[in-house]
């Protein structure tokens, strides 16, 4: 069993990516406009559910935001661990 994801979201997205196998993920809606793709996600994680939204140019994710159930929203911004996630889930999908 993984680690689970404390309530209060801190450090979300390094806990799934030392636990992949329990991070699954399904593409909800892939929109192309130019070079930029847009990537619509529905996630799921041990305790958590959510949303993962990716703009993609060149192969390279630009934009990058989680929103989880637990009320927290995790972006590149915020988390640098999420570019690393982003790329995770478009490796995957090849």
């Amino acid at each position: 069993m993984a680690k689970s994801i404390p309530a209060s979201g801190a450090g979300a997205v390094r806990v799934i990516l030392k636990n992949k196998e329990a991070f699954h993920f399904d593409l909800r809606k892939k929109t192309v406009e130019g070079d930029r793709i847009s990537y619509i996600y529905d996630v799921f994680y041990e305790n958590v559910t959510g949303t993962l939204n990716m703009a993609v140019v060149d192969g390279e994710p630009v934009i990058a935001a989680m929103n989880l159930s637990l009320g927290k929203v995790i972006t590149m911004e915020n988390d640098a661990n999420m570019k690393k996630l982003a790329k995770y889930v478009l490796e995957s999908e090849k």
